[in-house]
């Protein structure tokens, strides 16, 4: 839970620490799908039902739900606005927030509401063709309390950038992660494993975020 980070002083949101980065292959086609930018605002009765979040701290700009348990599930309860897996928290009480902005929120002795801002992220497919190389990274942390899936961290020349330049809107980037390949999900490494090892077309299910 959240609190497992903000308490144990463990450095889960250590991004560098224990990543894998994988080469992958060239873009044939993708498609966008979801709103786009959907906020809401999920109002919790205090730091003691912020530190029962289930968060993913891994990436520091793009905190995002691991799961939707603890207040979380009481908000889904009572709220016709729902929280989902792998939405984006961008702001804590109207100020826009890091992973380190949350934690130290939790640390703090407040006693009114915090009002999270959250947004739900695009969903894009994204279809590839081996052979050659797309010219991106991917990262994910392997602490304790790590990430749910991994994110791209680096997008460089190549098949993917040129893409990005001639179809904006369908733009995959920084913070995005990978859900599926080829249809099968699983943990960072299972992923990871995944692309390495896929055959000639690969079809990747990315969520994307707007930073």
């Amino acid at each position: 839970m959240f609190c497992g980070a903000c308490c144990t002083g463990e450095s889960e949101l250590v991004v560098q620490s224990d990543s894998s980065k994988v080469p992958m292959t060239p873009m044939v086609a993708a498609m966008s799908s979801g709103p786009g930018d959907e906020r809401f605002v999920l109002t919790l009765p205090g730091v003691s039902a912020l530190k029962s979040l289930d968060l993913d701290l891994s990436d520091n700009k793009c905190v995002i739900f691991a799961s939707c348990d603890g207040a979380a599930a009481e908000w889904n309860k009572q709220s016709l606005v729902q929280v989902f897996p792998y939405d984006r928290v961008i702001e804590i009480n109207g100020q826009p927030c890091l992973a380190t902005d949350l934690v130290e929120k939790s640390k703090s002795e407040d006693v009114g509401t915090v009002n999270l801002t959250v947004e739900r992220p695009q969903k894009r497919l994204l279809y590839l063709q081996k052979p050659g190389r797309l010219g991106m990274d991917l990262t994910y942390t392997k602490t304790r309390k790590g990430s749910v899936k991994p994110w791209i961290t680096n997008i460089s020349d190549g098949l993917v950038n040129q893409w990005n330049v001639n179809m904006p809107e369908l733009s995959v980037g920084a913070h995005d992660r990978i859900i599926t390949v080829n249809g099968s999900g699983g943990t960072p490494a299972d992923l990871v494993q995944l692309l390495s090892s896929a055959d000639d077309t690969m079809h990747l299910e990315v969520l994307h975020y707007n930073i």
